[in-house]
């Protein structure tokens, strides 16, 4: 499941191919609003936890992860991680992410 942060139109990406138009957007992109996020000249991402929960299989994890552009200018946004292990390989199951709530809008 997969709900990235800069999207209006279609919210939640189900397909793989979905997901990966938002990271790399391009010609054959799923989604028409895509812009490529991964391709962004991001200089550095810190993750600040606010929790986790560790079960036999699974991991969640919620908190803030702040990315900077090359201007210097930091970005925050709320997410929240699931986890799970196959075949002893930590894979991510459930991405969340969206702007923190402003009331001035």
């Amino acid at each position: 499941m997969f709900k990235p942060t800069k999207c209006a139109n279609e919210q939640f990406r189900p397909s793989k191919s979905e997901a990966l138009s938002y990271f790399i957007a391009g010609e054959q992109r799923a989604c028409k609003e895509d812009k490529g996020f991964a391709l962004q000249p991001w200089t550095k991402v810190r993750f600040e936890n606010t929790d986790f929960i560790l079960e036999a299989n699974r991991a969640i994890a919620m908190g803030n992860y702040f990315f900077t552009d090359v201007e210097g200018n930091e970005a925050k946004v709320e997410y929240t991680f699931g986890y799970k292990l196959i075949d002893d390989t930590l894979k991510i199951d459930l991405h969340h992410s969206s702007f923190p709530y402003d009331p001035k809008l």
